[in-house]
């Protein structure tokens, strides 16, 4: 049975020879839906701990589908009854059904983002994909929800003279957001070159580019920092598809005191690692200072900026302070998967990270090194430390 599975899911992945429709009928629907609930059953690495922690998952799962039964009569609305169920569950590890919104801010970006033969690309540019983004886009009565505007997400400075304390407020690493934050930090550095403290404050930032990062933040302080990840996952249609098998070891090739636990408790059997070397700034760039660093973050960080918050924690760059985030950072990004009949698009995270404390990082996310008090926001809790210092 898992073999007819597997075949069937690397058939829903790499094909799609037949014409276009934007007409479904009542058996696309329920057939769309249950393979999206096979694909996560093969191909989702925390489903297992999902199910520990809503043991009703199955129950969910079978109330969708008599949702389904009794009340979907177009794309949109299995969209929404799939978007329900993962909802339902947290979404967690970025877990999605893409509206049409969501497919166009990615088509939109794509020239960007992915190379030209890509998974991704391949996968946004499908026949049937693209007829049925179009026709929710014209059956949608509301504006459009998702529109990212630089405006919404400000970046800003400010400095504190009695503590000699620079702080810079962070809320997203879009990747269109570079170029306005290219010299954020360089400049303020610049203004203040006897700082003693650099706080960076991410609270709330839902992630975007780990280049971001990289580049407008690291990268400037002028130092070579090796950055290691392990990733675990399974043999997969997706972990094949987009090449995530082409390095892989079983883990049974590695000591098993080094595996973290979740890998035996969700049955991965593959990994490999990849190192990124942080390198500095052109010499223009460069700031010369010795200013303790200090991150904020939340329970709401997340992606990207957890993938930094990970950083911090694993490299010591900086000392995280606040509450643990939300998690699924490092160097995961998220897959995806298409529905057949329909061509609706789901993401998730294909491969699994341990935290610092050896936890799967897509649910228990990055610890602080100083937890804020129960009332106390990241923010109270920093100015807190370093007044002890």
């Amino acid at each position: 049975m898992k073999k007819v599975l597997s075949f069937l899911l690397v058939f829903c992945l790499l094909c799609g020879t037949a014409a276009a429709s934007e007409e479904f009928t009542k058996e696309d629907f329920l057939a769309d839906y249950d393979e999206a609930l096979s694909i996560l059953e093969e191909c989702f690495p925390c489903l297992p701990y999902i199910r520990q922690q809503y043991p009703n998952y199955d129950d969910m799962c079978r109330e969708g589908r008599e949702t389904v039964l009794n009340s979907c009569d177009s794309a949109g609305d299995l969209m929404h009854i799939l978007a329900n169920l993962f909802n339902r569950i947290g979404s967690p590890a970025h877990l999605a059904i893409l509206d049409s919104d969501t497919y166009r801010y990615y088509t939109d970006n794509a020239a960007n983002w992915y190379d030209a033969d890509s998974p991704e690309i391949r996968l946004l540019n499908d026949e049937q994909t693209r007829a049925v983004y179009a026709s929710m886009d014209r059956n949608q009565s509301l504006p459009s929800k998702f529109s990212f505007s630089s405006a919404i997400y400000l970046s800003s400075v400010s400095y504190d003279p009695g503590r000699s304390l620079l702080y810079l407020r962070l809320p997203s690493f879009n990747s269109t957001l570079m170029e306005r934050d290219r010299n954020i930090l360089v400049d303020a550095v610049r203004e203040h070159p006897d700082v003693k403290h650099i706080v960076f404050d991410i609270c709330g930032n839902h992630g975007g580019s780990d280049l971001y990062w990289y580049e407008l933040l690291v990268a400037p302080f002028g130092e070579r920092i090796p950055i290691t990840e392990r990733l675990y996952f399974r043999d997969t249609p997706i972990t094949r598809d987009y090449g995530i098998m082409e390095n892989a070891v079983p883990v049974s090739s590695l000591p098993a005191d080094e595996l973290p636990p979740f890998v035996r408790e969700l049955d991965l059997t593959y990994t490999s690692s990849g190192t990124f070397l942080a390198e500095p700034a052109e010499e223009g760039r460069i700031i010369h200072c010795d200013a303790k660093r200090w991150v904020l973050i939340d329970q709401i960080v997340f992606s990207a900026a957890d993938g930094f918050a990970g950083f911090c924690r694993q490299t010591h760059w900086a000392t995280l302070v606040g509450r643990t985030t939300m998690g699924d950072g490092g160097m995961v990004s998220s897959c995806f998967t298409r529905l057949t009949r329909t061509g609706l698009l789901m993401k998730f995270s294909a491969v699994a990270t341990a935290n610092a404390e050896g936890l799967l990082n897509s649910l228990y996310g990055t610890k602080p090194d100083l937890p804020c008090k129960p009332s106390e926001s990241p923010c109270d809790a920093v100015l807190r430390y370093i007044d002890m210092e």
